[in-house]
């Protein structure tokens, strides 16, 4: 059988008058009616330094659409692992996977963006 997901951004163009917790709301709203279309995944992107915001913290956004769905895996496609402190990483995947109740697929991967690893020094 063939599994359907979804990828957020959780972006914000610059020409787009919405505040922040509005874009974060409906994304979530979103992640919710996925669920209810009968989609298998949620996935989510990381980046930085991204004018438009693009998800920079995808693991307690994975926790909150954990929270208000039963059934759609979650997953992170991907997490910037050279970023992140590795420990922080797993325990944080970790919880994330029981708040959950198993639904949770961590990706990882290792950047392609300059900039970024500039800016995390």
């Amino acid at each position: 059988m063939l599994d359907i997901g979804i990828l957020f951004m959780f972006r914000n163009p610059p020409f787009n008058s919405t505040d922040w917790a509005s874009i974060y709301r409906h994304e979530l709203d979103h992640a919710v009616a996925c669920e209810t279309l009968g989609y298998d995944h949620v996935w989510l992107s990381e980046h930085h330094f991204v004018e438009d915001g693009y998800s920079p913290s995808v693991l307690p956004i994975a926790a909150a659409i954990a929270a208000r769905t039963e059934r759609v895996r979650i997953g992170t496609y991907v997490l910037l692992l050279p970023l992140h402190n590795p420990v922080r990483v797993a325990e944080d995947a970790a919880t994330v996977d029981v708040i959950s109740g198993g639904r949770f697929d961590l990706g990882m991967g290792l950047g392609y963006r300059p900039g970024e690893f500039t800016g995390m020094g």
